[in-house]
């Protein structure tokens, strides 16, 4: 169980205003739809917050994948963040590079991301994100879903997963001690505005993906193979294929 002085941690915090630790969840992205929801229709603003389970029981991933998310075992969180519409495309990339910095700065886990945030540790899962977002005018309502692995699960679920306590050479002290660096280490780093280039230099120094790499790409309709040829200005994957490259803007990457 995660406990948490959310009172002393929050004065101490530069973007995020408001902390909530819930001990058990369906999901924490379903809650912070709900106050976005409620924000967007009463024209309120919307709280910079972060919301932590200590268990989720009905946790999603991308196209609705089930994420296993048992009691003490990782950190499950939402972040709610207002931010200008014009960095919505960089978001997803922004957030990978800040989730794999986590892991390299406070555990010196050498995480890398395979597009678009996904986590690895040595080809092995450990943490992703689900981003959702809601445009209004200028702005744009995110709802920033993280969950990272932190004491291992064994089970039929996670069958190429790996935790931070199996990962770090550094001594670990606990999923409280964990929370903690995460929490203070996102609401820094989203301290500061979203710079184009240095995303996306951070992002390709991050990549587990080098030229030339075999991938089988799985769109809505189709799968398409073909060789990793990077990410272009707008985060977009590139492959070549026999046919020519094609940018993917939202698909499934598998590392052939």
């Amino acid at each position: 169980m995660i406990h948490l002085d959310t009172r002393r941690i929050v004065p101490r915090l530069k973007t995020i205003e408001s902390l909530a630790v819930i001990p058990r969840v369906a999901s924490t992205n379903l809650i912070a739809r709900r106050i976005v929801n409620e924000c967007i229709e009463n024209e309120l603003s919307l709280p910079q917050a972060m919301i932590i389970a200590g268990e989720q029981f009905a946790g999603r991933g991308r196209n609705e994948r089930h994420w296993s998310s048992p009691a003490g075992k990782g950190i499950y969180a939402t972040t709610l963040l207002s931010r200008p519409a014009r960095e919505l495309a960089l978001v997803p990339l922004a957030m990978a590079n800040i989730l794999a910095t986590f892991l390299r700065d406070t555990y010196a886990i050498d995480a890398r991301i395979k597009w678009p945030n996904d986590i690895l540790v040595n080809g092995k899962k450990i943490a992703g994100i689900l981003i959702e977002a809601r445009l209004q005018d200028d702005r744009v309502f995110l709802l920033i879903g993280t969950g990272i692995n932190v004491e291992p699960v064994h089970d039929d679920e996670r069958p190429n997963a790996i935790a931070i306590s199996e990962a770090t050479s550094r001594p670990f002290t606990g999923i409280n001690d964990a929370t903690l660096a995460f929490i203070e280490h996102i609401d820094e780093r989203l301290a500061h505005a979203l710079e184009h280039d240095e995303v996306l230099a951070q992002w390709r120094a991050l990549s587990v993906h080098k030229p030339g790499d075999r991938i089988h790409c799985v769109l809505a309709q189709r799968t398409v193979t073909g060789t990793w040829a990077g990410i272009d200005e707008d985060g977009r994957a590139m492959l070549h294929t026999p046919e020519g490259t094609i940018k993917v803007s939202a698909g499934d990457l598998v590392l052939a």
